[in-house]
């Protein structure tokens, strides 16, 4: 496959999008699609766009009020070339402080890492709270743990196959955006309980992570992707 065949399947893939008509699910795979292929053959944003544009770029989460944000956070962001922070605005509905983790790096990657993050949370929020109902205090809190564990572990599969590391750029471009030293250090304190309960509930999340980015992963087929959704 040719590199310019490659930038133009790149290109069909990042014109994928809910705007245009897209489900969630179609949207998230070929930014994910793109992305790994932006990754393994080290294409340069230039070659994407044809107009000047700043190459780095910040992109929002959705709100996340659970601690557990910044762990997974701290898993995607490195599989995606990219750093993280946090950013805090009020409700336009009820003025309350809403919390959102920020992806920083190359567009294409901060896109595909903040879409995985979202994905990600919602369904480990979801069978979190499935799995803790009726249990005791502690069990969603080992289970989302668990279940970034498993995240992890198939994440950094990737990484390690693809090579994967932050670009100097993004790094000494994130270190000129933003003043690390006034960095506020995140309360990430959670309570699991103890005991077996907590030991299960923790390996049952795991299973779950390892198994939701297994169903995200992409295939290849006829058309340009192709997505397995949870």
């Amino acid at each position: 496959m040719s590199r310019e065949h490659i930038i133009e399947k790149i290109k069909k893939l990042l014109a994928v999008t809910e705007e245009r008509g897209a489900s969630n699910n179609e949207a998230t795979a070929a930014a994910l699609a793109a992305q790994r292929l932006i990754v393994q053959y080290d294409i340069e944003q230039w070659e994407i766009h044809e107009e000047e544009f700043d190459p780095m770029e910040e992109v929002y989460c959705k709100p996340t009020p659970r601690k557990w944000r910044w762990y997974l956070a701290d898993v995607i962001a490195p599989a995606f070339r990219c750093k993280y922070h946090q950013r805090a605005k009020r409700s336009p509905k009820n003025g309350k402080l809403q919390y959102m983790m920020v992806f920083y790096g190359y567009r294409m990657d901060a896109i595909a890492a903040s879409l995985t993050f979202n994905s990600l949370y919602k369904y480990g929020n979801k069978v979190a709270r499935r799995y803790a109902k009726g249990k005791e205090k502690g069990a969603y809190n080992a289970y989302v743990l668990g279940f970034v564990d498993g995240v992890k572990c198939e994440l950094e599969k990737q990484t390690v196959a693809l090579a994967v590391v932050t670009p100097k750029k993004v790094n000494d471009s994130y270190a000129e955006q933003f003043n690390l030293s006034e960095a506020k250090e995140a309360n990430v304190d959670m309570e699991t309980g103890n005991g077996f309960d907590s030991y299960f509930a923790f390996y049952e999340g795991r299973h779950k992570g390892i198994e939701a980015v297994r169903s995200r992963r992409m295939k290849n087929t006829d058309s340009d992707y192709a997505f397995e959704g949870v």
